[in-house]
């Protein structure tokens, strides 16, 4: 065998020592993230090891190896001796460990982690009701407590309060905020829960109007140009932007509102009657009936969907009407539940909803509120229950955060449920267990002062 010239034994003996050390600070590196990962990312009596974990160990064991080769070589070749070699081989190792931290970070995937939240209220504050999202440009949430309103900045900074009422409290608010004015309902010192209606601006915590209703009955609805109620005798349409009010039907004889919904072309009643659970479809303009339904009553009570389109879910099953109120073909699976901890959405014409397989995981499920039909079912794989629905305003796909064993958040395709990216990992969060999504903010709707009111979460930067 030829004897290689020494230019070339000191440049391979270089190589052999870099490939060495490299090899093995890469070795040493993913066997400190397998640890880290076992022991600090594992969740409790998970079965579910943490993402990249079994590749990470394969890697970490597949680097050794060839450290191991590598150095046999060195030494068998005396490529150690040379100082210039050693000077070359811990350079070269130390920029080896960039390569191998990306590597890490592919098999982990995407990760967040708390980035800013606020102080918690503490146990004497009042029990929060909701939340609203202001404009997507200003990055406004707000959420609601019984003894008042705070308006959060795109910073998740605190940016107004609207307290109650001295000696009141505020009762209920509207679902949503669709053109940036939400509904309060409060109780004064000297009335029952719920007398006084108000109109609040999202992005400044104005109170645009107030106007006293005797007798209020649940939930407001904002939605076109109205702000709706209903009372005990009747439901009642005021001006969105001033208060004045536009019409006032009265309920019939015996029968009891139970949900109102106001949308662009009607308003729709959901009433107990004599005669059972019916939907009414009232003229925006008017208040004339347009048209009534009965709807099915099962196991769980009613709930309408959406007033524009008009859609109801009764028995479990979504029921969509045309312009008639004539129902539309029904889906025949999955069951829609209305229970008070339904995660529901609906964007566009499109309804959302978490449905419990039965016997099985839960399933996201998503029906064309235009025709009824059932558009796509999406199981997850760490068959985690859904938490909070949201939309991202950027791109428009469906934000889901699910609870496994591990807290993820997941972006869908709106028209097929086809997930669009790796899930993102959500650390360290102090969610209760009910909160809103909205972007990279999560809002805590816990009956609990102990938690932060709002959290923020960015991109884990490190491991």
């Amino acid at each position: 065998m030829d004897t290689p010239s020494p230019l070339v034994k000191r440049l391979r003996d270089r190589v052999l020592l870099a490939a060495a050390c490299s090899f093995s600070l890469v070795a040493v590196l993913y066997t400190v993230l397998c640890v880290r990962l076992a022991v600090v990312d594992m969740a409790p009596d998970a079965v579910v090891y943490p993402r990249g974990l079994v590749p990470l160990v394969a890697w970490a064991l597949v680097a050794g190896v060839l450290a191991g080769g590598s150095w046999w070589s060195v030494v068998k070749g005396r490529g150690y001796r040379s100082a210039v070699g050693w000077t070359v081989a811990v350079a070269v190792s130390l920029l080896a460990l960039w390569p191998g931290w990306l590597g890490f970070s592919w098999l982990r995937g995407p990760h967040m982690d708390l980035f800013s939240y606020q102080v918690p209220d503490g146990p004497g504050a009042g029990k929060p009701l909701g939340s609203w999202a202001g404009p997507r440009a200003t990055g406004y949430v707000v959420r609601a407590r019984t003894d008042g309103v705070t308006g959060y900045n795109g910073e998740g900074r605190h940016g107004w309060s609207l307290p109650a009422p001295e000696g009141g409290a505020v009762c209920a608010m509207s679902a949503d905020a669709p053109s940036g004015t939400g509904l309060l309902t409060m109780t004064t010192a000297a009335g029952s829960c719920g007398n006084r209606l108000v109109a609040v601006d999202v992005t400044s915590g104005e109170q645009l109007w107030a106007e006293d209703v005797p007798g209020l009955v649940g939930k407001p609805s904002a939605g076109g140009s109205l702000a709706v109620t209903a009372t005990t005798d009747a439901v009642t349409a005021l001006d969105l932007a001033t208060g004045a009010e536009r019409w006032r039907f009265p309920l019939p004889a015996g029968a009891v509102a139970m949900e109102v919904a106001a949308g662009p072309e009607r308003v729709l009643l959901l009433a107990r009657t004599d005669r059972g659970v019916e939907l009414s479809a009232l003229a925006d303009g008017t208040g004339a009936v347009a048209w009534r339904f009965p709807m099915p009553v099962g196991y769980e009570s009613p709930r309408i969907v959406s007033a524009s389109p008009a859609a109801a879910v009764g028995d479990g099953r979504l029921v969509v009407f045309d312009g008639a109120g004539r129902p539309r073909e029904q889906s025949p699976a999955p069951y829609v539940p209305t229970t008070g901890g339904a995660q529901w959405l609906v964007a566009g014409d499109v309804l959302y909803a978490a449905v419990p397989e039965r016997e099985k995981r839960e399933v996201l499920a998503a029906f064309s509120l235009k025709d009824g039909r059932h558009l796509w079912t999406r199981a997850f794989d760490d068959d985690g229950r859904v938490r909070a629905l949201g939309v991202d305003g950027r791109s428009g796909r469906i934000a889901v955060v699910t609870e496994g064993a591990y807290t993820h958040r997941r972006h869908l395709a709106p028209d097929t449920g086809e997930p669009e990216g790796e899930s993102t990992v959500l650390r360290g969060l102090r969610l209760g267990g009910s909160f809103a999504l909205d972007g990279r903010t999560f809002v805590n709707l816990d009956d609990d002062g102990r938690l932060p009111p709002i959290l923020d979460v960015a991109p884990t930067i490190g491991w």
